[in-house]
């Protein structure tokens, strides 16, 4: 067992006797810069979230085995089609234990997918964003400032009445210099594995 899950299993087992323990990782809080993390997609080209500097990211928590997840492949893509060009980049993040870089790189493969598939197996990215379902969204200023986290829409497919699209209002405030009109959102999906 690594140090890390260590010390989780340790705070695990303190919080069932001291439910006041602190987090011993940081959590990322709308308005707080998210940086440093370097994960390579299922390709194996490295990315770092400081190369993307002065673009918006958008960070789409995915999972090959939910179901939930796949339905929103082809949003993804209309989404990528939409705002590529605009200074908005996405990118796909598998943060399951129980989805091997392999299996990855053949599901993107299958679903050709046309943008990125970050690999954080370890959880450490969705941990730090607090990323717990697929999907989900999380977006980042051209400063790496965590601006929105939440749903990608609320489950309404484009054209449907009373759609609401979260990440694409999101991307619309930011693009426009204004501030995103809903910072949070709650998420329904599959829990993310550790």
């Amino acid at each position: 067992m690594r140090t890390r899950d260590k010390i989780r299993h340790l705070v695990a087992i303190l919080a069932i006797f001291i439910p006041t323990v602190p987090l011993l990782f940081p959590q990322t809080q709308i308005g707080d810069r998210v940086a440093g993390y370097r994960l390579a997609d299922s390709g194996g080209r490295m990315h770092t979230l400081d190369e993307y500097a002065g673009r918006i990211v958008v960070l789409e928590f995915w999972s090959f085995k939910c179901p939930v997840a796949l339905t929103y492949n082809e949003r993804m893509k209309a989404l990528q089609a939409r705002y590529e060009g605009r200074g908005v980049v996405l990118l796909a993040v598998d943060s399951n234990r129980n989805e091997s870089a392999l299996e990855v790189r053949r599901n993107v493969e299958n679903l050709k997918l046309p943008f990125p598939v970050l690999l954080d197996p370890d959880g450490t990215l969705a941990d730090r964003v607090r990323a717990t379902l697929t999907p989900s969204a999380v977006i980042l200023d051209g400063t790496g400032t965590l601006r929105y986290r939440g749903a990608i829409d609320n489950a309404r497919a484009e054209g449907d009445p009373g759609r609401i699209a979260f990440v694409e209002e999101a991307l619309d405030a930011l693009l426009a210099g204004k501030p995103v009109p809903r910072a949070e959102t709650p998420v329904s999906g599959c829990a993310i594995r550790r």
